[in-house]
């Protein structure tokens, strides 16, 4: 069961994560939308590393070496999610102050 829900994770996670960051730099596009979306991208490799930190605890040994690499790339994992979410929220919020901005003037 584990393997079905991180092989599918991992590959909603890729590809979400390169629709993003072409989405992000397509021409044209605000540029508080385009740090709005990188952030969404973010927090796509943020669950990927994730993934990758849980996936270590499901081998049969484990050593040290293993349960360390496992920690660091989940404590990545979070950082990674959580400074992506901040960037969501808070450009999103400015991209919206600066539309009704200018739809009131």
């Amino acid at each position: 069961m584990w393997q079905a829900f991180f092989l599918t994770g991992v590959l909603a996670t890729l590809v979400a994560s390169v629709y993003f960051s072409m989405a992000a730099r397509r021409r044209g596009i605000h540029p508080l939308e385009s740090r709005m979306t990188l952030g969404k991208m973010n927090v796509c490799l943020g669950i990927f590393v994730s993934l990758l930190g849980f996936n270590q605890f499901t081998f049969e040994e484990l050593d040290t070496i293993r349960i360390v690499v496992a920690l660091v790339l989940i404590f990545v994992g979070a950082m990674n999610l959580f400074l992506g979410s901040r960037n969501i929220f808070r450009y999103r919020r400015a991209w919206q102050e600066e539309a009704s901005k200018n739809k009131g003037s």
